[in-house]
Formats: C-alpha cells, structure tokens, sequence
C-alpha cells in the first residue's frame, strides 16, 4: 500500500507513529525536507532505527523543517535504494507516491513511480506545480494514486489531497490510515501484499511465515468507490483499493 506523507514546518511526528508506518510498510523509507533555499533527500532505509535515527539528526534536530516521509511496499521493480522514494524531478524539487501508475512502461528492475518519473515528470518545465493545467492532467494520469510534490522553497502540491482514507491529523497529511494501526500482511507472487490477521508475523524484528488459509474466490476487479484496478486477493475480495477501505483491519 505504502504511505505518504507531508509533515509541515514546525510540526512533530513522534516515534511511535513512524515505527507503525515502517512496520506496515518495510520495503525502505526515506524523507526530504526544505531548508535555506536547499531540498535535501534521503532514502533507502530499510532497518527502521536507520531511518530514526537519519529522521532525528536532520528533521528533528535541525528546526523540524517542512518534510515529505515516504515508507514503501513493493509492487512494481526491486527492493532497492533506487526504488525508495522520495525521487528527484529536478535539483529543486522532489516528490512521494502511494499508489500504482498504470500508464507507465513496467520494467521488472524498476518502480512504476520511478518510471512515472523519468518518463513524465523529468520532461515537464520547471515549476509546472504551480500549473494548473499541468497538474490537472497529472491527476488525471495517476488515477486513484496520490502524490507528494515538494521544492526547495518550502512549497508544496498534493494530487488527489482528499481521495479514500487520506486525511490530516494533527497538521500532519497522511496518504492512507495505515498510520494507525498495525497490520499484517502475506506475500502472493501474483498480486503482491493480500492482508490477514495472523498471516504475516513480525517478532522482535523478524519475519516468520506461517501456513495461512488463503482467501475466498475473487469477486471485484475495480474499486467499487474509485475505479481504479484492484491488485491484491483482500481488495478484490472486499471490493476496496487500499485507499478507499477505511474499516481498519489491524493486529
């Protein structure tokens, strides 16, 4: 599912909140944050007291600047630091994504947002986030996705601020509710993460695999609320993207 989210300046996260976002999105985090006219980026933690303690020295300790914090699931491309988001659009501006862009060529080695990136963004002219008619047929590309745009000035762009489950709390924005509690997940080769109470266990910062019971025949293929195109057993089960299903299934 992944989360996104955009922390304005001045405002806190504490740690426990992050450590659930991690826990519930493994496959590497990272952040950005806008300070003295320079967008800084760091990514590809894939241990959660790295990311902390990174997050810490040069979030936390330095003002608590405007950020974008990024923790991934994979669905498209490698587990890798070049899979991490934030991404680079420019020397001034970067960007978050929750979400799949359908649109994009796929490449095995590579994320659909890294694709998204390279083959869409890096061709638009400098400041086209303050474009409407840019950003209006950006939002009209990525579908039910949402999108995280930050510069180097502090400025910022949500696509799709208000779409399923996404919500500020606290002046914070988050992409989904899977900052609120801790889910469980089991891995499929074909449709990627499928949610399960007991299926997925995580302990003391190990993963084990339990045999589970796999879910009932698939019923949906769309998001009965968006549209948009429904990627695991659970959602097409129930009939809801990530983004749109707000029941809160936790452990």
């Amino acid at each position: 599912m992944c989360i996104a989210i955009l922390k304005p300046d001045g405002e806190n996260i504490k740690k426990d909140r992050l450590k659930t976002c991690f826990f519930n999105n493994d496959d590497g985090a990272g952040f950005m944050f806008s300070k003295d006219g320079i967008l800084h980026f760091f990514k590809g933690f894939f241990k959660f007291n790295d990311f902390w303690n990174s997050y810490v020295k040069n979030v936390v300790k330095n003002g608590n600047p405007m950020s974008a914090i990024h923790f991934r699931i994979k669905t498209h491309g490698k587990t890798n630091v070049n899979n991490c988001h934030p991404f680079k659009v420019n020397e001034d501006l970067g960007f978050i994504h929750n979400g799949i862009i359908n649109m994009v060529k796929q490449d095995p080695k590579r994320s659909d947002t890294a694709m998204f990136n390279e083959l869409i963004l890096k061709k638009l002219p400098d400041g086209f986030i303050r474009n409407m008619a840019i950003v209006n047929l950006i939002e009209e590309s990525i579908g039910s996705s949402k999108l995280v745009f930050l510069d180097n000035k502090g400025q910022f762009l949500i696509s799709n601020e208000r779409l399923g489950t996404a919500q500020w709390d606290n002046n914070v924005w988050y992409s989904n509710n899977t900052y609120k509690y801790k889910y469980t997940y089991y891995k499929q080769p074909v449709y990627g993460y499928a949610y399960g109470s007991d299926s997925y266990l995580k302990q003391k910062g190990k993963k084990k695999k339990k045999k589970v019971n796999l879910l009932p025949a698939v019923s949906h293929t769309e998001c009965r609320m968006c549209k948009a195109p429904l990627i695991t057993v659970f959602e097409q089960k129930v009939g809801y993207c990530g983004g749109c299903d707000n029941r809160g299934y936790s452990s």
